[in-house]
């Protein structure tokens, strides 16, 4: 190949796999959103039951 061909080659290359990055990064966003939709469910879910735990973080409160 002559180094023209190389040369667009490349480019096309680096154009694809710079797409395929932004489409994983906005996938990776979403995924962190659901997971921390997942957290507070299991949060409600905690506090619906009555295990009074207070979420991961956060002091409990005191008790009166």
């Amino acid at each position: 190949m002559d180094p023209a061909t190389l040369k667009k080659n490349f480019e096309e290359q680096i154009a694809t796999t710079e797409k395929q990055i932004a489409e994983l990064e906005e996938n990776l966003v979403k995924a962190k959103e659901y997971k921390i939709k997942l957290q507070g469910g299991l949060e409600t879910l905690g506090l619906l039951e009555g295990e009074g735990a207070a979420p991961e973080g956060e002091p409990e409160a005191p008790a009166e």
